[in-house]
Protein backbone atom coordinates (compact mmCIF):
# COMPACT_ATOMS: atom_id res chain seq x y z
CA UNK A 1 0.00 0.00 0.00
CA UNK A 2 1.42 3.55 -1.05
CA UNK A 3 1.19 6.08 1.70
CA UNK A 4 1.47 8.50 -0.95
CA UNK A 5 -0.06 9.35 -4.41
CA UNK A 6 3.92 10.62 -5.69
CA UNK A 7 6.01 8.23 -4.22
CA UNK A 8 6.65 6.73 -7.83
CA UNK A 9 7.21 9.50 -9.62
CA UNK A 10 9.17 11.22 -6.84
CA UNK A 11 11.07 7.72 -7.10
CA UNK A 12 11.72 8.26 -10.49
CA UNK A 13 12.90 11.35 -10.41
CA UNK A 14 15.45 10.71 -7.56
CA UNK A 15 16.53 7.69 -10.32
CA UNK A 16 16.76 10.12 -13.14
CA UNK A 17 18.64 12.83 -10.71
CA UNK A 18 21.01 10.38 -9.60
CA UNK A 19 22.02 8.96 -12.72
CA UNK A 20 22.14 12.61 -14.16
CA UNK A 21 24.69 13.19 -11.15
CA UNK A 22 26.62 9.90 -12.29
CA UNK A 23 26.97 10.82 -15.41
CA UNK A 24 28.65 14.21 -14.76
CA UNK A 25 31.00 12.77 -12.31
CA UNK A 26 32.25 10.74 -15.02
CA UNK A 27 32.22 13.48 -17.64
CA UNK A 28 34.59 15.61 -15.18
CA UNK A 29 36.76 12.89 -14.08
CA UNK A 30 37.51 11.63 -17.49
CA UNK A 31 38.92 15.17 -19.03
CA UNK A 32 42.25 16.61 -18.65
CA UNK A 33 42.94 19.78 -17.66
CA UNK A 34 46.42 21.86 -16.86
CA UNK A 35 49.18 21.50 -18.68
CA UNK A 36 49.92 17.86 -18.14
CA UNK A 37 47.16 17.04 -21.35
CA UNK A 38 49.33 19.40 -23.60
CA UNK A 39 51.54 18.55 -26.17
CA UNK A 40 55.15 19.16 -25.13
CA UNK A 41 55.45 21.88 -28.35
CA UNK A 42 52.55 22.97 -27.46
CA UNK A 43 53.70 23.71 -23.45
CA UNK A 44 57.21 25.05 -25.23
CA UNK A 45 55.05 27.41 -27.42
CA UNK A 46 53.22 28.84 -24.62
CA UNK A 47 56.33 29.07 -22.58
CA UNK A 48 58.05 31.31 -24.69
CA UNK A 49 55.06 33.25 -25.78
CA UNK A 50 55.02 34.15 -22.03
CA UNK A 51 58.26 35.28 -21.89
CA UNK A 52 59.42 31.81 -19.81
CA UNK A 53 62.49 31.18 -22.14
CA UNK A 54 64.31 29.12 -19.65
CA UNK A 55 60.49 26.97 -19.31
CA UNK A 56 60.69 26.64 -23.27
CA UNK A 57 64.38 25.80 -23.29
CA UNK A 58 63.49 23.07 -20.76
CA UNK A 59 60.60 21.67 -23.05
CA UNK A 60 62.95 21.26 -26.27
CA UNK A 61 65.82 20.32 -24.95
CA UNK A 62 63.54 17.48 -23.29
CA UNK A 63 62.08 16.43 -26.80
CA UNK A 64 64.92 16.93 -28.80
CA UNK A 65 67.13 14.61 -26.34
CA UNK A 66 64.48 12.75 -25.35
CA UNK A 67 63.48 8.97 -26.41
CA UNK A 68 60.05 10.72 -28.01
CA UNK A 69 61.85 12.15 -30.80
CA UNK A 70 62.09 9.93 -33.21
CA UNK A 71 58.29 9.72 -32.58
CA UNK A 72 57.18 13.19 -33.26
CA UNK A 73 55.45 13.81 -36.30
CA UNK A 74 56.49 16.31 -38.98
CA UNK A 75 54.73 19.54 -38.36
CA UNK A 76 55.84 19.34 -34.33
CA UNK A 77 59.08 18.67 -35.56
CA UNK A 78 59.05 21.86 -37.75
CA UNK A 79 57.26 24.14 -34.85
CA UNK A 80 60.26 22.57 -32.77
CA UNK A 81 62.76 23.69 -34.86
CA UNK A 82 61.64 27.72 -35.78
CA UNK A 83 61.01 28.15 -31.64
CA UNK A 84 64.30 26.29 -31.19
CA UNK A 85 66.12 29.48 -33.72
CA UNK A 86 63.62 31.86 -31.79
CA UNK A 87 65.29 30.86 -28.51
CA UNK A 88 68.55 30.78 -29.60
CA UNK A 89 67.67 34.67 -30.53
CA UNK A 90 66.15 35.81 -27.28
CA UNK A 91 68.56 33.79 -25.09
CA UNK A 92 72.04 34.44 -26.97
CA UNK A 93 72.57 30.36 -26.82
CA UNK A 94 72.86 30.65 -30.77
CA UNK A 95 75.04 27.67 -31.62
CA UNK A 96 73.54 24.64 -29.38
CA UNK A 97 69.73 25.74 -30.64
CA UNK A 98 70.47 26.26 -33.83
CA UNK A 99 72.32 22.82 -34.36
CA UNK A 100 69.19 21.27 -32.46
CA UNK A 101 67.14 23.57 -34.77
CA UNK A 102 68.84 21.90 -37.77
CA UNK A 103 68.51 18.56 -36.27
CA UNK A 104 64.70 18.75 -35.61
CA UNK A 105 64.25 19.93 -39.65
CA UNK A 106 66.63 17.23 -40.93
CA UNK A 107 64.13 14.67 -39.42
CA UNK A 108 61.23 16.29 -40.84
CA UNK A 109 62.37 16.65 -44.03
CA UNK A 110 63.58 12.72 -44.05
CA UNK A 111 60.39 11.75 -42.53
CA UNK A 112 58.09 13.83 -45.18
CA UNK A 113 59.92 16.69 -47.36
CA UNK A 114 56.55 17.82 -49.07
CA UNK A 115 54.71 18.53 -45.87
CA UNK A 116 57.86 20.33 -44.48
CA UNK A 117 57.99 22.36 -47.44
CA UNK A 118 54.38 22.94 -47.67
CA UNK A 119 54.81 24.12 -43.71
CA UNK A 120 57.84 26.23 -44.84
CA UNK A 121 55.78 28.14 -47.56
CA UNK A 122 52.98 28.64 -45.36
CA UNK A 123 55.18 30.61 -42.92
CA UNK A 124 56.02 34.56 -42.74
CA UNK A 125 58.65 35.86 -44.52
CA UNK A 126 60.57 35.88 -41.33
CA UNK A 127 59.85 32.77 -40.00
CA UNK A 128 60.73 31.07 -43.76
CA UNK A 129 63.87 32.92 -43.80
CA UNK A 130 64.92 31.27 -40.29
CA UNK A 131 64.28 28.18 -42.02
CA UNK A 132 65.72 28.38 -45.02
CA UNK A 133 68.83 29.41 -42.82
CA UNK A 134 68.46 25.69 -41.50
CA UNK A 135 68.14 23.91 -44.51
CA UNK A 136 71.29 25.89 -45.79
CA UNK A 137 72.77 24.51 -42.42
CA UNK A 138 71.81 20.95 -43.04
CA UNK A 139 72.71 21.00 -46.95
CA UNK A 140 76.19 22.53 -45.98
CA UNK A 141 76.79 19.70 -43.26
CA UNK A 142 76.38 16.71 -45.51
CA UNK A 143 78.42 18.45 -48.60
CA UNK A 144 81.00 19.22 -45.83
CA UNK A 145 84.38 17.55 -46.51
CA UNK A 146 85.12 13.89 -44.58
CA UNK A 147 88.98 14.28 -44.20
CA UNK A 148 91.99 16.50 -44.55
CA UNK A 149 92.52 15.35 -48.27
CA UNK A 150 89.15 17.13 -49.24
CA UNK A 151 90.18 19.93 -47.59
CA UNK A 152 93.63 20.45 -49.13
CA UNK A 153 91.84 20.33 -52.87
CA UNK A 154 89.51 23.36 -51.73
CA UNK A 155 93.27 25.53 -51.26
Amino acid sequence: MRRFPYETEMNKLIGILACMVVALALATACTHSGSGSQAPVDEAEEAFARGRYAKAQSVCDSIVLGTAFDNTDVWDLCRLSLLLVRLGENTGDNDVNTAFAARCLRAALERDSDSTYIYIQAMPNEDRARMMMLSAINEASHEAPVDDSDISDIK
